[in-house]
């Protein structure tokens, strides 16, 4: 199958971008599919983000075809100008575009030439569906890109609710799109709490939306200094959290790790008890399921990101991103026999083997050409 993805959330070099959508790409060619990329990169958005910005150019990576295009407007453009002569939609099977811009810039190519298109649904999609400030122009352009895609690829059972709220006339051409995680990382951790050395993890990037500073103000409110917390990432909230770490004399129990590559991260999530995140409009949050895999009793945010992939209080704890209620959350766990932990744990292992990378890219490509 010949398949063109069109997104800035590719890695283009070292960029600072998620890397889940990458997984999916790298799993459809090792199963023997062509995939290229377009990386439509929004300029304004690109610098904002404090992302790089590199030139515009055609790059190959891991063996996969990437034109780089770099846009001042996501309306104002011809696309096709900024690509090679030879370029047509007719050497491809489907286009799937992920991000609000690049379902915009995958409309500009479908103007010329038909073939079976797919839009995905992030929470970055559902901003722009609600926000007023988008109300003028992008919102109608973007929920125009919905309805007349072939099919409607929520990344997660949350945001398939949030779209056909917004939109129901798609209900009928919608599928889950999740993510999955190499299967050699998956296993069964049954082991218990030792309640002198309780290890909590999260792993994320330091902004404002990944509510951080929710975990740090909970593990002051413990005032458990067997609690030790490690934080993974890096980004811009950084120095503010390193000094609330220390105002609220937690800072001998917080390690900040710093960015860590992926093989780095699942030694730390084995060594690790507890995983806690509570993102706002988290899309699906590829570190739970990470963080799963290696036998972490998981903590994250209710009704967005693993809401209804993971189950509250069956193999998960779902909380609002609350210092209290955190706090309140880890000192239910800790009051768990190590039955309770084990159940917990087990029903965890038993949902988490189902979700892996095979099984996730195989899902994806059938239910575009199935469903």
């Amino acid at each position: 199958m010949k398949i063109l993805f069109v997104t800035d959330l590719y890695p283009v070099k070292d960029e600072n971008v998620s890397e889940a959508l990458k997984y999916f790409i790298t799993e459809w060619k090792k199963q023997g599919h062509h995939i290229e990329v377009i990386k439509s990169n929004f300029i304004f958005n690109t610098l904002i983000r404090g992302r790089k910005l590199y030139k515009e150019d055609t790059y190959y990576e891991e063996g996969i075809k990437i034109y780089n295009l770099n846009f001042n407007t996501p309306f104002l453009f011809d696309v096709y100008k900024k690509l090679p002569k030879d370029f047509s939609l007719k050497n491809y099977d489907v286009i799937i575009s992920h991000m609000p811009c690049s379902a915009l810039m995958a409309q500009k190519l479908l103007k010329r030439d038909k073939i079976k298109y797919v839009c995905a649904v992030h929470a970055s999609d559902i901003a722009v569906l609600k926000s007023f400030k988008y109300i003028l122009y992008f919102r109608n352009r973007l929920k125009n890109a919905y309805l007349t895609a072939d099919k409607i690829a929520a990344r997660s059972p949350v945001l398939q609710q949030k779209i056909q709220e917004i939109i129901p006339d798609i209900q009928n051409k919608i599928f889950i799109a999740y993510s999955g995680i190499d299967e050699k990382y998956i296993r069964l951790n049954e082991n218990t709490l030792n309640y002198d050395d309780i290890r909590v993890t999260t792993v994320c990037k330091l902004i404002k939306r990944k509510n951080t500073d929710v975990i740090i103000k909970a593990l002051s409110k413990l005032k458990d200094t067997n609690i030790k917390l490690k934080i993974i990432g890096s980004g811009k909230e950084k120095n503010k959290l390193e000094k609330l770490a220390g105002k609220l004399n937690v800072k001998n129990q917080v390690i900040f790790m710093g960015k860590l590559t992926r093989e780095e991260t699942i030694k730390e999530l084995n060594q690790s008890d507890i995983f806690v995140m509570l993102s706002n409009n988290e899309t699906f949050g590829l570190s739970y399921i990470e963080a799963a895999a290696c036998g972490n009793i998981i903590i994250a945010k209710k009704n967005d990101g693993i809401d209804g992939i993971l189950t509250d209080k069956i193999n998960a704890f779902f909380i609002n991103p609350d210092e209290n209620d955190l706090q309140n959350c880890i000192n239910t766990i800790k009051s768990l026999k190590n039955e309770e932990i084990k159940r917990i744990k087990e029903n965890l292992h038993n949902t988490i083997s189902k979700y892996t990378l095979t099984q996730a890219a195989q899902n994806y490509l059938k239910n575009i050409f199935v469903l």
